[in-house]
């Protein structure tokens, strides 16, 4: 028979660990860095293993969960660097590997993010880049978007509206933007 704790250790493995690839997306598309990113979802586990016991069963998981990573990027920026909190290895755990053979960075890896839309994205004031990038990234509806910020429905569409004019016109200054001058370092022989 299974303990309490056994129960709940299964019930999260269940519910929660279906999200670390979309999560980790997140995560990457907010702070540009594959380590960085892997540091906060997994930070974002063991935050959400942590306080599993006070999670509402009838609230959606995949809500929840990004609420906590998106306050666990919000510490990492303010801690201005790569610490998030680890936990000593016990090696009575066991590794399921089916987890490890698709992870999220070569999920991401097919799916990356191209240059010049991170750094627009990267300059979006956070409370227009947040519901974006849940929106775009999680496919997360309004409701959901408005449930993980806390905000009404109709707060969530006008970031949304701004995020994506405010982007727009980022890209658009970024392909106007004149290309650097190549300088030919052997003379013309031609002009002679």
């Amino acid at each position: 028979m299974k303990s309490p704790q056994e129960s709940a250790d299964e019930k999260f493995e269940e519910l929660a660990l279906q999200y670390a690839v979309p999560l980790f997306q997140l995560a990457y598309s907010r702070v540009g860095n594959v380590h960085d990113a892997e540091d906060i979802v997994q930070g974002t586990y063991l935050k959400a293993y942590k306080n599993f016991h006070k999670f509402r069963h009838e609230t959606s998981i995949k809500n929840w969960l990004c609420q906590i990573l998106i306050n666990t990027i919000r510490d990492h920026f303010r801690k201005g660097g790569r610490t998030i909190d680890t936990v000593a290895w016990d090696d009575s755990i066991e590794l399921d590997e089916t987890l490890s053979e698709d992870g999220p960075e070569k999920n991401l890896c097919d799916s990356e993010i191209h240059p010049e839309l991170m750094m627009a994205l990267s300059a979006l004031p956070e409370q227009l880049q947040v519901p974006l990038l849940l929106r775009e990234i999680e496919e997360a509806s309004y409701e959901e978007i408005a449930q993980i910020l806390d905000v009404p429905k109709g707060t969530v569409m006008s970031r949304l509206f701004r995020a994506r004019s405010l982007l727009r016109k980022k890209l658009c200054n970024l392909k106007a933007a004149p290309a650097p001058k190549v300088i030919d370092s052997e003379p013309d022989c031609e002009r002679g």
